[in-house]
């Protein structure tokens, strides 16, 4: 008797494990609309968020995705970005100059003039919540920027770029930084006082990108050619040439990205594709079934419980950051990726530093300037450098890269 008590207690155990590893990764929600969704934010919890999509579609949540309310947005276009400085307070963009804003959690939401009939692609409140920025596609008309200094209230277009530079949309990391995006590969780097174009290392449309908001140099951009998704990476704010990024597999088209912690990013795309970052420059997919496509991914609180969305109305939710212990390392972690390890940052009369592979070691002053070139060996290197200032080292090795801000000291 005790013995068919015990196998009964170890098939009940194996049946509970079995129903927790079933219900790991995504689980898809019901939203309660098939209109396709574009963007999802959560702006202060997992509990109170918003989506929004085709036909003026509003969603909104206030227990952590379980139920979806739909909202009346006032506008019959697609939206394709939403972001709330508060629970309550929050703004929505989208085609044909479309700008909304709430004050009351989206009882009713309100027009807002921008000053342009383009589609917008953004919108943030980065810092204060006075400064914000949305981004503009600008297919016929100079690269530019949507912003206001008032918290939403006037909107002034600042051009970025030449004259022939088209943008698509924008992301910011801080009130004064952040990028521009553009057609073939275009970044233009905004910092505080001037602007210039940084270099993505690709000829992809790029559409959108993120940063961490615990430290603005890490961010990602993503884009798409005629083949498949690009994603790219930077460790200083976009000033120096982007990362290469890898996927598995390789998407055939990234739609979002987002990036939870400074070391773990999401990005999600075509056919259900939605991958963590395994390190910076390494993406692997996570578990979800389906294969809807996925347009915007957010991780409100850390890299754990996250949403996202997509085609006919899907809204998805993870409280396992999409279950990553079900997705296997690279085969050959060393020839995947290039990881780099600084030793002492700051550091004395050089730099030190640990290489996973062998690899080129490019350093650059803070002017962008080229000061030193090594072959880097498989362990530990050193550059010596016989001024003190602010660099930048960059690791090259089998067509892919990474980057590391460090300080010199004499």
């Amino acid at each position: 008797m005790r013995y068919g008590l015990k196998r009964n207690a170890v098939a009940a155990c194996s049946l509970s494990l079995l129903g927790s590893l079933l219900a790991a990764g995504w689980t898809e929600l019901n939203s309660g609309t098939a209109a396709d969704l574009y963007a999802v934010h959560f702006p202060e919890g997992t509990h109170v968020g918003y989506a929004v999509g085709d036909s003026g579609a509003i969603l909104k949540t206030t227990d952590g995705g379980d139920t979806w309310v739909q909202q009346a947005a006032g506008v019959s276009g697609a939206l394709n970005s939403v972001h709330f400085k508060s629970n309550d307070t929050g703004y929505a963009v989208g085609e044909a100059g479309s700008a909304i804003r709430t004050t009351d959690g989206g009882a009713t939401w309100t027009s807002v003039t921008v000053g342009v009939s383009n589609t917008l692609t953004y919108v943030s409140f980065p810092s204060n919540g006075y400064t914000g920025f949305i981004g503009v596609d600008s297919d016929t008309f100079p690269a530019m920027v949507l912003k206001t200094t008032d918290g939403g209230t006037v909107w002034v277009l600042v051009q970025a770029g030449g004259i022939h530079d088209h943008s698509t949309s924008c992301a910011f990391a801080t009130d004064s930084t952040g990028v521009v995006l553009g057609h073939g590969g275009l970044v233009i780097v905004v910092s505080p006082g001037s602007s210039w174009h940084g270099d993505a290392q690709t000829d992809a449309d790029l559409i959108a990108a993120a940063f961490s908001g615990s430290d603005p140099n890490t961010g990602y951009l993503i884009g798409n050619d005629s083949i498949h998704g690009v994603v790219r990476y930077t460790a200083t704010g976009g000033e120096y040439p982007w990362d290469s990024v890898t996927c598995e597999p390789v998407p055939g088209a990234v739609y979002g990205i987002d990036v939870a912690t400074t070391n773990v990013a999401y990005a999600c795309g075509s056919d259900g594709f939605i991958a963590r970052s395994r390190v910076p420059i390494h993406f692997q997919q996570t578990m979800y079934d389906g294969h809807a496509d996925l347009h915007g991914v957010c991780f409100p609180a850390g890299a754990d419980t996250g949403f996202a969305v997509g085609a006919g109305g899907v809204i998805l939710r993870t409280y396992d950051g999409g279950n990553p212990m079900s997705v296997a390392e690279p085969k050959d972690p060393l020839t995947a990726h290039v990881s780099i390890r600084v030793l002492d940052n700051p550091s004395r009369r050089g730099i030190a530093f640990s290489a996973d592979a062998e690899a080129e070691a490019v350093v650059y002053d803070a002017l962008g300037r080229v000061v030193a070139r090594q072959t880097a060996a498989r362990g530990l290197n050193f550059v010596p450098l016989s001024k003190a200032g602010v660099y930048v080292l960059k690791v090259k090795a089998d067509g892919f890269s990474t980057t590391q801000k460090l300080v010199v000291e004499r």
